[in-house]
């Protein structure tokens, strides 16, 4: 959790970093043990358990990392999420300059994944994704941090089973929905972020952007005057969407 000044008055706000994702800590819930699932696949860990170690020492690594000045970049957008207090997409650039996500990724203790933006110093997003996949790269040859554990023999089939359920799902969310919205998170199309909007099952850049050029929206249902959101999409996402 990090504490910002914005308009002259302190917020405590949850900080996601954008690029990365470490793996998780706890799996209480069946969506966190989906996650730590899909983490274990991906990294190729026999024995699903293993991601959780691997997010202890992330976070513990994150705890040292902080642990001198560094400096915090966001735009505020919402990251969703259980959390109770606010969470925000941001940067963490550290003392010695570099950024907190890449050296994650170069020690082997977050896969490049995740939502991505411009970075604070002008790099494109989908030039610095590379950047981080190359860095990923470099981890798993060299065998640092999970990637130590993976097992090189089973990685290909723990992935193609990890793609086979994703579009499973994909399939029954055909027309709809498969994003963390749901009663008390709704969300607002006339102040959601294109970050946001990208949450929504479908909805990808352009639609977002033109969501946004949209507005204002009198009631939910007027979003079907952007091209390319019809009834049927509609009707998929309408419980999880306000305009107020």
């Amino acid at each position: 959790m990090v504490v910002l000044t914005r308009n002259g008055k302190e917020e405590s706000h949850v900080l996601r970093l954008y690029f990365v994702d470490a793996p998780e800590t706890t799996a209480v819930i069946k969506t966190d043990k989906e996650r730590v699932r899909a983490q274990s696949r991906y990294f190729g860990l026999t024995e699903i358990t293993m991601a959780l170690e691997f997010g202890r020492q992330a976070k513990d690594r994150v705890k040292v990392l902080l642990g001198g000045p560094f400096t915090v970049h966001t735009a505020f957008a919402n990251a969703l999420g259980r959390s109770k207090k606010p969470r925000i997409y941001g940067f963490v650039t550290l003392a010695d300059g570099s950024d907190l996500a890449a050296k994650l990724v170069a020690e082997g203790l977050a896969r490049a994944h995740g939502q991505s933006r411009t970075r604070p110093d002008g790099t494109k997003a989908d030039e610095y994704k590379e950047q981080l996949v190359d860095l990923e790269v470099s981890a798993a040859l060299d065998r640092r941090g999970v990637w130590a554990k993976s097992d090189a023999e089973k990685i290909r089939e723990l992935r193609a089973k990890e793609r086979e359920e994703a579009a499973e799902l994909d399939a029954a969310f055909e027309h709809g929905l498969f994003a963390p919205f749901g009663e008390g998170n709704l969300l607002n199309i006339n102040s959601a972020t294109m970050e946001e909007l990208q949450e929504l099952k479908g909805i990808g850049p352009k639609l977002a952007e033109a969501i946004i050029d949209g507005r204002p929206y009198a009631k939910v249902t007027e979003i079907t005057r952007v091209k390319g959101i019809g009834k049927g999409t509609l009707a998929a996402m309408r419980e999880f969407l306000t305009v107020e």
